[in-house]
């Protein structure tokens, strides 16, 4: 992996939300987490607050400059090409997600490891899978997510919005002391 834990060896406590974006919660009424529309002003406010240690925000591209706008100014931008979508459009459609990101573990030497802030990666839906929830996120963009936050086994994840419950059985693999 090459990330090393910090000087200190302390766990971090870092976050990962995935609210349905700006507009669209309504995609996601029939699904038991149903909320409504997210406050991403006071979604931002308490990862600051929460998890000061690192956390990180996926978005839609259309809400990129509204969602970035209530972060902190340190705060920085990845981005996962996620491939086209196989629907019709009146206008270019996006095949891109931004993903802010704050803290998280930096590297003690520059030469420990690469991390990308991008990842080509194309997802397939599984439309086959009645249980599939829109937008749940696969495997390799959750590995890179965790390689993005610097993350290591003995850390903690919390997930926002388990949706799928992809994201912590992605992590459950990923902090195991077998991985």
């Amino acid at each position: 992996m090459g990330i090393r834990p910090t000087a200190d060896g302390q766990a971090l406590r870092l976050a990962y939300a995935d609210p349905p974006y700006p507009g669209k919660a309504g995609l996601y009424e029939g699904h038991p987490d149903y909320a409504g529309e997210v406050n991403h002003r006071e979604l931002v406010e308490r990862l600051v607050d929460e998890h000061p240690d690192g956390w990180a925000l996926s978005t839609s591209a259309a809400a990129l400059r509204d969602v970035l706008v209530l972060c902190p100014t340190s705060v920085r931008v990845a981005a996962w090409f996620r491939g086209e979508r196989p629907t019709q459009a009146w206008a270019p459609l996006s095949a891109w997600e931004p993903v802010i990101v704050s803290g998280g573990r930096a590297y003690l030497s520059p030469v420990d490891a690469r991390r990308l802030d991008a990842l080509v990666h194309v997802a397939r839906p599984r439309l086959t899978d009645s249980a599939r929830v829109i937008g749940a996120k696969p495997a390799a963009f959750c590995s890179w997510l965790f390689d993005l936050l610097g993350a290591l086994p003995g850390d903690e994840l919390v997930d926002l919005f388990p949706g799928s419950g992809g994201v912590a059985r992605a992590w459950e693999l990923y902090a195991s002391p077998r991985a």
